[in-house]
């Protein structure tokens, strides 16, 4: 297949390096020092005990790519208005779209809740660029389960987790899903397919929800969070409040507060993405992470003091860093 990584950092570096071994036809995309180096010296994928060096076509300029199979856009969600506006040399009449990204994606209350309140967050797509850009049925989602890093310029680190989750936006199991699945067969990542895209979505996103803003707030790591009483609690409080939102449009929580607040106490050291993001001055990703999930406590009437608090606070000193 011919693939293009839209954002050929830490995520997407990895998923690139992979296909690219097992043969695929992979081309990326970056910008800055990363992609001189990429240019210069191709791209080291760190991964499973192994480096696999990946000399693939590197730009900044989806021209020079022209149509493609799979796109996967491995931005963080700030940057997606760049991708509506670079994307479309890169379609063609089947080109599949996957997003592989942290929180509620654009097109999440696209047709959803089926039975419920009409939910709309502009602030995920401003304007309707991504809509206007990426057809709905174009999209297949993929849930990451995986952390890596990008150490240096032209390097990317695979440092836990292999677990891709991939279904189709509009449901249902299509040959293009299970094809794109059967890619990754004998590399270091794992991909499933599932006809509950937006569950494994939320599923994943409970644990974000609540240790991303936390840790922004407090500079704390994830097992400083589950090693604090009072910051414990708040992880849970927050837990609850998104686990009732998500129950009144049909999703399920899938564990306890209890149980998901030592799941990500258990990664110990880590920094979440967003206290990352904070650390370089990066647009963190609330919208996506955060807001999204109160938006839906809003539409639903689902009382959320806790989450708002949390919102406002992460938003204002987001604001005051000059980076939201």
């Amino acid at each position: 297949m011919k693939i293009c990584i839209f954002g050929a950092g830490s995520i997407g570096g990895v998923m690139g390096g992979v296909l690219a071994k097992a043969g695929h036809d992979v081309s990326l995309i970056a910008r800055g020092a990363h992609l001189e180096a990429l240019r210069a010296n191709g791209c080291r994928v760190e991964t499973g005990g192994q480096v696999i060096m990946v000399n693939a076509q590197a730009s900044d300029n989806p021209t020079d790519f022209g149509p493609q199979d799979i796109i996967i856009v491995a931005v963080k969600a700030p940057a997606m208005p760049s991708v509506a506006a670079g994307i479309a040399p890169l379609l063609g009449p089947e080109t599949a779209v996957v997003p592989a990204m942290n929180g509620i994606p654009w097109w999440f209350f696209d047709g959803f809740p089926q039975n419920g309140p009409d939910i709309s967050f502009p602030k995920l797509d401003p304007g309707g660029a991504l809509s206007a850009a990426i057809a709905t049925e174009r999209v297949m989602g993929c849930v990451v389960h995986m952390g890596s890093m990008v150490p240096e310029p032209g390097v990317i680190r695979h440092i836990a987790g292999n677990r891709l989750i991939l279904g189709e936006v509009v449901g249902g199991m299509t040959d293009r899903l299970t094809e794109f699945a059967a890619a990754f067969a004998g590399t270091n990542l794992s991909a499933t397919v599932t006809d509950s895209l937006r569950q494994e979505i939320w599923l994943k996103l409970l644990g974000n929800f609540n240790f991303a803003p936390i840790s922004s707030l407090t500079g704390a790591t994830n097992g400083e969070i589950g090693a604090d009483p009072g910051l414990r609690k708040l992880c849970a409080d927050l837990f609850e409040e998104a686990a009732e939102a998500g129950r009144r449009i049909g999703l399920e929580p899938g564990m306890t507060a209890d149980e998901r607040t030592m799941m990500g106490a258990s990664l110990g050291n880590f920094r979440t993405s967003m206290l990352q993001d904070f650390d370089k001055s990066r647009p963190p990703e609330i919208d996506a992470i955060v807001g999204a999930v109160v938006e839906i406590g809003r539409a639903t009437g689902t009382p959320m003091p806790v989450s708002e608090l949390v919102l406002t606070l992460v938003e204002q000193k987001a604001r005051g860093m000059g980076l939201y």
